[in-house]
């Protein structure tokens, strides 16, 4: 079965972690289905030289093509006009996966089924593509794109459409999956599909980094990952250190908060208590999570949060904003808590109920047995399977 993943969630030669779970599930399905072979097409924007923006001229240094893990990644650039670009973004996007996909298969890849990854544009462009090449079409919703991008009324009409016509669709939490259902009562129910974990990648004895700072005795430490952006929620972890002594932060991400966040810590007098890493390495990562006492999300809206999932296979404890999946991650005390709101006062009063507590890494690290890969995995290649088979061309 010849798989093409489309998505614009890819990580790259620039953005390491980019859609690092996408990645991550494609890896997870070559690895397990040796049938399966895939060419990844994620496309990259491209903006005007002569925009003034450095957040969009990081995108010249994509390769425009790369091998990552045995899979080979193509990275056409389409056109993003910011700002304003929302409803016309899908054609500038289609047109240039339509060019890239006849030059995939002239090369002899004929594709017999897209797997897509989030609605809008890229699960609305596939489901173009699909329609106009007789090509079978999943997508998978993440998060944002069911709830927050709908509320664009052209966008909604779109991602409805796109629902009711692809041959299958999938969330990556039930949460996720019921508002589907909410948006398109009609169209196929979607599958659930969530993010899994490679646990000999995340687990508790991993070399741990060199710290920042130095812990004294009674302090701890706690980590907030993610893009510095508002949703995040990094802003309130920081003003929870105001209220709570013996406390250092991590917090690992690069974003156009950035130079609010700092300013924010120097503000509060924090410099000594707050470190930013900037983006590191996937392989990076385990050993931060292992080294820290408590990992804190307090996040406006998720979709399922991978932090929570890799923080807890390295036996360490975690926080969350009762948002999209993360109730489904949280769902026993033994391995942290829940927000009852999204304030610093919130954050502040679960990491005294958390630290307070005595958690065993390896405990920790046993619930996290529910999130391997095993079953996803064998849940997406038979949905793939099936709707490729079912195509009129027939596979292969």
């Amino acid at each position: 079965m010849n798989i093409l993943v489309l998505t614009t969630l890819y990580p790259n030669n620039v953005q390491h972690r980019h859609g690092i779970f996408i990645e991550n599930r494609v890896k997870e399905l070559v690895k397990r289905y040796p049938d399966a072979k895939v060419k990844v097409l994620a496309p990259v924007p491209y903006f005007p030289a002569w925009l003034p923006i450095n957040e969009y001229k990081k995108y010249s240094g994509v390769a425009e093509q790369e091998v990552r893990a045995n899979i080979e990644v193509f990275h056409p650039k389409y056109l993003v006009i910011p700002k304003v670009g929302m409803n016309i973004t899908p054609h500038f996007l289609y047109r240039t996966c339509l060019t890239s996909i006849a030059e995939i298969q002239d090369e002899g890849f004929s594709i017999d089924v897209i797997d897509a990854h989030y609605f809008y544009p890229d699960g609305v462009v596939a489901s173009w593509i699909g329609k106009k090449l007789n090509i079978p079409v999943m997508v998978t919703a993440r998060g944002s794109d069911i709830n927050i991008i709908p509320e664009n009324k052209i966008a909604r009409k779109r991602i409805i459409k796109a629902l009711m016509n692809i041959d299958a669709s999938a969330a990556v939490s039930q949460a996720l999956a019921d508002e589907m259902v909410k948006l398109a009562p009609l169209a196929k129910p979607p599958l659930v599909l969530r993010n899994g974990v490679d646990f000999d990648f995340f687990h508790p004895d991993v070399p741990k980094p060199q710290l920042p700072f130095t812990l004294s005795k009674d302090e701890r430490l706690i980590l907030s990952v993610g893009n510095l952006i508002e949703l995040k929620g990094h802003h309130l972890v920081i003003e929870a250190l105001t209220l709570i002594p013996n406390i250092k932060l991590i917090i690992i991400g690069e974003g156009i908060l950035k130079a609010k966040l700092h300013q924010q810590v120097e503000k509060l007098n924090l410099e000594s208590r707050v470190h930013f890493t900037g983006n590191i390495l996937q392989s990076e990562l385990p050993g931060y999570y292992a080294s820290a006492d408590v990992l804190v999300l307090a996040s406006s809206r998720e979709g399922m949060p991978n932090v929570l999932m890799e923080s807890i296979a390295c036996g360490t404890p975690v926080i969350a904003t009762n948002v999209g999946g993360s109730k489904e991650v949280i769902y026993s005390s033994e391995v942290g808590e829940l927000l009852n709101d999204r304030s610093s006062e919130s954050i502040v009063k679960a990491l005294n109920s958390v630290l307070s507590k005595d958690f065993n890494k390896e405990e920790i690290r046993n619930f996290a047995n529910l999130y391997g890969w095993k079953i996803t995995t064998e849940q997406q290649y038979s949905q793939l399977t099936g709707i490729a088979m079912n195509n009129t061309k027939g596979l292969y």
